[in-house]
């Protein structure tokens, strides 16, 4: 296992990154507390930031808190000869939590990493004390956005991306945030702190393949919904647009009948913001066995 620490940009509150590496691939993550070890995924687009701003600091005051980015996210490196999808992505994960030493976590995933966490459920569930599922995509009605095609266009995709990112990334970031803090405003901190990190070619390219991938895999994933065998908690907004409760959250409750299985619906959005992070204390999920 390889650890660098690095000093985070400027901005309340400060953690250090560090990295593991799977398989030749550089993963970024930050942690802190100390406890059962809690694990956050972020969405797409999204980075350890999205956690950073003030859920990490509450969670560890009870647990292990460690947030990833994902691969080609935020400071974390994606090998293109290796397909990205969230099962994929999982599995990665996985291999990172086992070379840190991490056992029986409790992962916790929002809108695009729900989707992640529920491929982790599905592949490696008995490795798992619980879930933690934030404005999931559950299933295969997620739209896909024009711009997530112009990587995989035949011979000038590059071109058209490393050209476009200036103008595009910016458009594209602000167009998702907008649509997911709607109806309320964007928090402007946050914004502009997304805008630096989401700004590369390279992320461009991993989010839209993040993007256009996710249909099929849910497809696939969806089947085997009904056969997850642990702790679940659902946390979902019923003014989601993005990943409307009706089309995902909800179903999947339904879907996973078991008796450790809860849904939480609150009158939110899709992106959670730091203050609604307190639900996270209260979701984690109780009765687990002991480390």
């Amino acid at each position: 296992m390889k650890v660098e620490r690095a000093p985070v940009p400027a901005g309340p509150p400060s953690y250090l990154r560090q990295s593991v590496v799977v398989d030749g691939m550089t993963l970024n993550y930050v942690s802190a507390g100390s406890g059962r070890p809690v694990v956050l995924i972020h969405g797409n687009p999204g980075s350890y930031e999205d956690y950073t701003l003030a859920v990490v600091e509450r969670l560890s005051q009870s647990y292990y808190v460690v947030v990833f980015d994902r691969p080609g996210h935020g400071y974390s490196e994606r090998q293109d000869s290796v397909p990205a999808t969230v099962e994929v992505q999982a599995l990665i994960i996985r291999d990172a939590l086992q070379k840190l030493g991490l056992k029986k976590p409790v992962l916790v995933g929002h809108s695009w990493g729900g989707s992640l966490v529920l491929a982790a459920a599905v592949a490696y569930g008995k490795e798992l004390a619980g879930i933690v599922l934030l404005a999931p995509a559950a299933y295969p009605s997620v739209s896909i956005e024009w711009w997530s095609l112009l990587p995989h266009i035949p011979l000038i995709g590059n071109i058209v991306v490393n050209t476009l990112t200036p103008s595009l990334g910016r458009a594209m970031v602000r167009k998702s945030l907008k649509q997911a803090y709607a109806p309320q405003d964007v928090q402007k901190d946050y914004a502009e702190r997304s805008l630096d990190l989401w700004m590369k070619p390279d992320h461009i390219r991993a989010c839209a393949n993040d993007e256009r991938t996710l249909g099929a895999s849910l497809t696939v994933l969806s089947e085997h919904y009904r056969d997850i065998e642990m702790p679940v908690v659902i946390v979902t907004g019923s003014a989601d647009r993005l990943l409307k409760p009706e089309e995902h959250a909800y179903p999947l409750h339904k879907t996973i009948k078991i008796q450790n299985s809860l849904c939480y619906r609150r009158r939110d959005t899709n992106f959670l913001k730091p203050d609604l992070m307190l639900l996270f204390r209260p979701s984690i999920p109780s009765g687990l066995p002991p480390q």
